[in-house]
């Protein structure tokens, strides 16, 4: 017998759909899809404000990342490092400040 292969989107497309039809509890239709209740109504969740576009994946990469360089720095950092290419990443960073302050 082959296996059956479905998509994330179809399934949860499913689950909305078994919970709207009220026959049983959002936490029963979560115990037979195999997902917690949290997902369950997080889906749902996306369902009611974006419709079916709501089930698709979402990127899990950061919105931001509070460490990044800004344009200026990044900029001083390749002319130091051009300055002194036999300077690796430690040394040019415990020099950072008094050659940049």
């Amino acid at each position: 017998m082959p296996w059956q292969e479905t998509c994330a989107m179809t399934e949860r497309m499913q689950f909305v759909l078994a919970v709207r039809s009220e026959t049983e509890t959002i936490a029963e239709w979560c115990r037979r899809f195999g997902i917690s209740r949290k997902t369950g109504y997080k889906w749902l969740e996306r369902f009611a404000q974006e419709g079916a576009a709501g089930l698709s994946e979402r990127s899990r990469a950061p919105q931001h990342t509070p460490h990044a360089l800004s344009a200026e720095q990044r900029q001083a950092a390749v002319a130091l490092r051009s300055r002194y290419p036999s300077w690796g990443p430690k040394k040019i960073a415990a020099r950072w400040p008094a050659v940049y302050p």
